[in-house]
């Protein structure tokens, strides 16, 4: 298991606002941050590899589910669908930077299941093989 670093920037747990300043953290410490922000009302993440700009993950979590979302470049954006853990028709809000986003229950997924598509992205994954994305 390589020993990657990654980009972090994300909801404070004591503040509950989101911090845009990134820090570095490796795989272990990503994946115990998720765990956390993942139990909290509302949480979000932004991850990259310490040496690319793009693309990042961005996940809105929010008490056990989330939504993943991928920034390929400035103006490229897609949707990671789900894994049936909420309806499609089903309306989930949750948390992106400090603003929510309403998505549809097509694009949620488990939040283990959400950071295990991180952890995967951080181990060197090539990022269109991690599921279904969808253009927005």
């Amino acid at each position: 298991m390589p020993d990657e670093r990654a980009l972090v920037a994300a909801t404070s747990l004591e503040t509950g606002r989101f911090i845009s300043a990134e820090l570095s953290v490796d795989r272990d410490d990503l994946v115990a941050l998720i765990d956390r922000l993942s139990m909290v009302e509302q949480a979000y993440v932004e991850v990259r590899l310490a040496n690319d700009e793009f693309p990042a993950l961005l996940v809105g979590l929010r008490r056990g589910i989330a939504v993943v979302q991928c920034m390929s470049g400035p103006e490229s954006m897609a949707l990671l669908a789900g894994d049936g853990s909420s309806a499609a028709s089903e309306v989930v809000d949750v948390l992106i930077m400090d603003e929510l986003a309403t998505f549809t229950g097509e694009y949620v997924r488990g939040s283990a299941r959400a950071r295990d598509v991180v952890v995967k992205f951080v181990d060197g994954a090539d990022l269109w093989s991690l599921g279904e994305w969808h253009d927005v």
